[in-house]
């Protein structure tokens, strides 16, 4: 074993004074700061999550509002609360008429109870060529007054020389009091 010189014992003591005091003003310090900054990084990435989980649902709201949007929109359309018969049928015929729609036939039904709101049938009949048709059939899709096409009926006569479109069709108009 070697002899240890006092002078050997003094530079080994202050060496491990030196290494305490090291120890004790910065690495115990400096691990504090470290493992304070470690919780604060979990807690950091599970706020994170978190939030990721809640923004994960955003896509399909988004596509859940364009449904709604499709599926709801004609909802500002009017439903009057009485007939005003008088007021479509004249819209009615003024768009057979910029359409040139010839010989107009247009019967107005019986109105039936539903649950909430009444409905009034109307039939009509009248010829034209396809393109004044679709473009009427336009014209009462883009009304006001909220309109429904129920059935249509479309027939051609082949022997005729200029192409004309028979057509019958029944729609609904829609009100709230009778």
């Amino acid at each position: 074993m070697p002899k240890f010189s006092k002078d050997n014992l003094t530079m080994l003591a202050i060496l491990c004074v030196m290494m305490v005091v090291a120890a004790l003003v910065f690495y115990w310090p400096q691990s504090r700061e470290l493992d304070s900054l470690r919780t604060q990084i979990e807690t950091e990435k599970n706020t994170t999550a978190t939030y990721a989980a809640k923004v994960a649902v955003v896509p399909d709201l988004r596509r859940q509002v364009e449904e709604m949007k499709y599926r709801y929109k004609d909802f500002d359309r009017r439903l009057p609360k009485q007939r005003e018969l008088g007021g479509f049928l004249l819209e009615i015929t003024e768009n057979l008429e910029k359409e040139r729609l010839d010989n107009p036939f247009i019967e107005p039904g019986s109105p039936a109870r539903e649950e909430s709101f009444h409905t009034l049938p109307i039939i009509m009949k009248f010829q034209g060529n396809y393109l004044s048709l679709a473009s009427f059939l336009k014209r009462i899709d883009t009304m006001e007054r909220l309109t429904r096409v129920q059935k249509l009926h479309i027939t051609v006569d082949p022997k005729s020389a200029e192409p004309k479109i028979d057509c019958e069709l029944r729609l609904n108009i829609y009100f709230t009091e009778s």
